[in-house]
């Protein structure tokens, strides 16, 4: 197998229709009852995984966060045929990388 070693910018873009069809499944969930005292050992537990689940659904600004993302330059490359997603960032701006 041979790879594809270009280099491909990326971007998220997160078509509208996956959102909503996440909001739909998380409002459908059939949640289980919890276990009584057994906090964190048999997992998350239940009121956690809700309250996460409603900041998802009410609260947390995709596009806002998607935005965010792609103001880091992105990239793909295929490596032993996967694809692979990076991203360049540096605390120096002005630096670039040595060869």
């Amino acid at each position: 197998m041979t790879d594809n070693k270009e280099i491909r910018p990326f971007r998220i873009s997160i078509p509208e229709d996956a959102l909503e069809d996440l909001n739909d499944r998380l409002a459908r969930t059939r949640w289980p009852q919890e276990l009584s005292d057994v906090g964190w050992s048999r997992g998350v537990p239940l009121g956690y995984l809700r309250e996460l689940a409603s900041y998802w659904t009410d609260e947390f600004d995709w596009r806002e966060q998607e935005a965010k993302l792609n103001e880091i330059p992105q990239f793909l490359t295929t490596i032993d045929g996967q694809d692979i997603h990076f991203f360049c960032t540096s605390a120096h701006p002005n630096r670039t990388p040595s060869h």
